[in-house]
């Protein structure tokens, strides 16, 4: 019997396990509870700044849309038919219109119920050079805050979105 429990202290010495305890169950959950509770830290940590990049992502699809809309509108011919304004994801509009256009370059997922305008003549314009105006408005809602607000409520978290406006003016080719 001695050669036996010799062999087994030998065996948890290498296994550097303390003795008392006997099995290895403990030890595994524990670093189970460890694990967990350094996963969702590091998830938090990871997750802020991707939060913000997908907001500065979303101002750059914007910022293009209402850039492209501003380039096809000043080369329409019929662009005083086509003046207006639509929410995402504008199924109102007719299919190769300006506003159609525009709203094919928003992501409805990342800005919802974003507002797309076309305006003609832009305030500002002289007789002799008129402008188009597109502008593209939305609020980008953080993920993040959807989180806070489950585990401390809507009363501790404040605001969860930024409002998200470009605007842009360019000359209309078809000018007499």
């Amino acid at each position: 019997m001695g050669t036996k429990a010799e062999l087994r202290n030998r065996i948890l010495d290498r296994l550097y396990l303390p003795q008392h305890l006997g099995s290895r169950s403990n030890a595994k959950g524990q670093a189970l509870v460890e694990f967990t509770l350094c996963f969702v830290l590091l998830l938090v940590i990871t997750w802020i700044p991707a939060d913000f990049g997908l907001a500065f992502y979303t101002g750059q699809l914007a910022l293009n849309a209402s850039r492209e809309g501003a380039r096809i509108a000043a080369a329409d011919p019929n662009l005083t038919l086509q003046t207006g304004n639509c929410t995402m994801p504008c199924s109102s509009a007719p299919a190769r219109s300006i506003l159609a256009e525009t709203a094919a370059r928003v992501s409805s997922a990342l800005l919802p119920g974003a507002q797309i305008s076309v305006t003609y003549p832009a305030p500002g314009g002289s007789a002799c050079s008129q402008q188009v105006r597109v502008q593209v408005s939305g609020n980008y809602n953080f993920f993040f805050y959807r989180i806070l607000r489950l585990f401390a409520g809507d009363a501790a978290v404040g605001g969860n979105s930024v409002n998200i406006v470009h605007t842009t003016d360019m000359r209309w080719e078809h000018q007499c």
